[in-house]
């Protein structure tokens, strides 16, 4: 307060064009002195100023498909090596060989591979002679679509359908001796509310300032971000999708 009153009475003893001249002076001296203290307390990580989402960085869509996937890699594996379900012979050849998913590289290589075994295995129930299923089975389930994914959306839409098909032909006790042994319990492939970004340098404690440029096709609002080893979530109030853009920076105290 003694400084303001100080700087009024010095601009009120001046006339027009200098009070404004010294006000200026005043104001960017002001403001260099703000800078300057926050320089000192603060060192700028990474910012970026038009980022765009990908539905390949949502954290639930990447969860869920990889607690479902490898699921289907273990129950399914089980399904055809069982002789009580497959009495005329165990079906040995059409076996998933893929790793467990940890990832989105891991969960589409699996997920193509689980489509392909799944789709041959089906296929073997479908004829008049089957090899592994003791007769042809009693209802359709084969796959809606047995192309190989190519990112985190293609994998939630084969999954679903694979895990209700594969529920159909396991439950299916025409087609096997016992039936309903190994049906799928994991939750259906599904999209969250965050994102997991990947940003150099960001460690955990890091402060971020973050706005919402495009609120894109599900018209989101921000909710908050928390910085991790070289990765930034960001939780939205719905799914971002691939079109909602944000600008953010990241800084960390100095000590």
């Amino acid at each position: 307060m003694a400084i303001s009153n100080r700087i009024k009475g010095f601009l009120n003893s001046m006339n027009s064009s200098a009070k404004q001249a010294r006000l200026g002076t005043v104001v960017q001296s002001l403001q260099n002195s703000v800078a300057n203290n926050l320089t000192s307390k603060f060192t700028v990580v990474a910012a970026e100023d038009a980022a765009t989402m990908s539905q390949d960085e949502n954290v639930a869509g990447l969860s869920s498909c990889i607690t479902l996937a490898n699921e289907l890699r273990t129950d399914y594996n089980d399904h055809c090596a069982d002789a009580l379900e497959h009495t005329t012979a165990v079906d040995n050849v059409n076996v998933v060989t893929a790793a467990a998913a940890s990832d989105l590289t891991t969960l589409i290589a699996l997920v193509s591979d689980l489509l392909t075994q799944y789709d041959a295995h089906d296929a073997d129930a479908e004829g008049a002679g089957p090899t592994y299923h003791k007769a042809q089975e009693a209802g359709d389930a084969s796959l809606a679509s047995a192309v190989a994914p190519t990112n985190l959306a293609e994998c939630i839409t084969r999954l679903n359908d694979m895990k209700a098909k594969f529920n159909t032909h396991d439950a299916d006790n025409t087609a096997h001796g016992v039936g309903s042994n190994y049906q799928i319990a994991a939750a259906d492939g599904a999209f969250g509310a965050a994102n997991l970004v990947s940003v150099s340098g960001a460690v955990t404690g890091d402060i971020i300032s973050w706005s919402i440029l495009d609120s894109g096709t599900g018209t989101v609002t921000g909710v908050s971000a928390v910085a991790g080893s070289g990765v930034v979530t960001f939780t939205f109030s719905a799914n971002p999708q691939d079109d909602a853009i944000i600008s953010y920076i990241v800084v960390r105290a100095v000590v």
